[in-house]
């Protein structure tokens, strides 16, 4: 008689040229933040053919599944973003992009199938679950601006969840391999506009103007700067001292240079912190489907952010990253980037998590 992990191994398997097909799909398909709407109707229409009930009215262009299993049992969220990239895909592969300018340079596309495919097998073998599975497909992760996360969660289609889990794909791990980490995983991400506001005169007469720094020539003291950049955080207490800092330093600034000057500090998304517990739990999953070689527990966490922070906020859970490193192969957000589709049926047995 066949065991559950046993029945889960053998439908992700069968399973696995679909899910390769629909990250091909997917792939040739990328759409920006906050215009996902072919993405979207894509999703709904494979959930609809494998009879897997959902809704589409939560947050923009988000797509919940439910599978109901046959007992009684906890609520379980798994989550997939599905937006893309701003960049001009140059990885020569026979399904790249066919939206000039946009690229899954993320590897959202393979989030995509690997939920999609983790969803077949779910639905599949919903007779003998214990519990509710939903499937959330969330838009908008890499635009800040967009609700993303913090839509789907406000929407309070999450209330009823005991836990939640995630993954990315991750190059700075060996294919086959699983990050797994306690704790604080991912950064906060802040964004700051600057201005600096002097008085622009002749370079030669000095004292007759106030230099905001630089300049556009060589013979001008300048008059306004802009700067712009990012702050990463773990820590909350620590994110509140640098936006703090930031403006007392342009206060003194403008106190001992007599300048003008402005800070927009804007918060993105929150610390990446993952529960210990959901992580033990998890690490013990990715032993009995992928074995102990898999399993990495990485020293440090990244300065990256990611908007799955939202859900952790408000629901016990964790975030995984599965590699995708090989030889040659570049970062995230890079033009070149790809995935080795063999991690495609290992992230279904991770979503079991």
């Amino acid at each position: 008689m066949n065991t559950l992990q046993d029945l889960i191994k053998k439908y992700a398997a069968q399973y696995k040229e679909q899910v390769i097909a629909w990250r091909r799909h997917i792939h040739s398909h990328p759409e920006l933040s906050g215009q996902e709407k072919e993405t979207s109707l894509f999703i709904q229409k494979t959930l609809g053919e494998l009879g897997i009930p959902f809704v589409n009215d939560v947050s923009d262009y988000a797509v919940i599944g439910e599978i109901q299993g046959a007992h009684t049992g906890p609520v379980i969220a798994l989550r997939a973003d599905i937006d893309a990239l701003p960049i001009h895909e140059e990885t020569g592969l026979p399904f790249a992009s066919q939206n000039e300018g946009v690229m899954h340079a993320c590897g959202h596309d393979g989030h995509i199938s690997i939920l999609l495919g983790a969803a077949a097998v779910l639905q599949s073998i919903k007779d003998e679950l214990h519990g509710t599975v939903k499937l959330v497909f969330q838009p908008s992760e890499e635009e800040a601006l967009f609700p993303g996360a913090q839509g789907i969660v406000d929407s309070g289609i999450l209330d009823d969840v005991d836990e939640i889990f995630g993954l990315h794909v991750w190059p700075q791990l060996p294919v086959g391999t699983v990050g797994l980490k306690k704790g604080h995983l991912m950064a906060a991400s802040d964004h700051f506009l600057v201005h600096i506001h002097g008085k622009s005169t002749h370079g030669a007469e000095p004292h007759n103007g106030i230099d905001a720094i630089g300049g556009d020539r060589y013979n001008v003291g300048c008059g306004d700067v802009y700067l712009e950049g990012t702050c990463r955080t773990y820590e909350p207490a620590k994110r509140d001292y640098i936006e703090r800092r930031l403006g007392e330093s342009l206060q003194a600034l403008d106190l001992m240079y007599k300048t003008k000057s402005t800070l927009d500090y804007k918060r993105g998304h929150g610390a990446t912190t993952n529960d210990p517990d959901a992580i033990d739990y998890a690490t013990s999953i990715v032993e009995k489907y992928l074995g102990k070689d898999a399993v990495v527990h990485p020293e440090h966490p990244s300065m990256a952010a990611e908007d799955f922070s939202a859900y952790l906020h408000k629901i016990k859970g964790a975030f995984l990253w599965l590699g995708t490193g090989f030889e040659g192969n570049p970062a995230l957000h890079n033009a070149g980037f790809t995935i080795d589709e063999k991690i495609l049926e290992s992230g279904i047995h991770e979503k079991f998590t």
